[in-house]
């Protein structure tokens, strides 16, 4: 390439947030569709709940030690209210 794009950036995000892409993770259809279910669950659950941490990517590109992810944007807060405690969990557990 004769120069940087942002695809690129975004590609180095992933890569350092998530780690090193595992190509060499033979998946099956079945399984890529189970881990699409798994994160989709998270998402859901997580966009429907008020005081959730807002979502930013869903992948089920292996990364690492995981076959897919969601990913937030935690808010710096210094005391969390029960509410929002609860929300995370139940996104956790989505």
């Amino acid at each position: 390439k004769k120069e940087v794009d942002k695809q690129d950036f975004l590609d180095a995000v992933d890569r350092i947030i998530g780690g090193l892409e595992k190509k060499n993770k033979i998946i099956t259809p079945s399984e890529k569709r189970a881990v699409a279910f798994h994160e989709a669950g998270h998402a859901v659950v997580s966009w429907m709940l008020e005081h959730a941490a807002p979502l930013i990517k869903v992948t089920i590109v292996p990364r690492g030690r995981s076959l897919g992810a969601a990913w937030y944007l935690p808010e710096e807060r210094l005391i969390v209210r029960p509410e929002q405690m609860l929300d995370e969990m139940c996104a956790a557990l989505g």
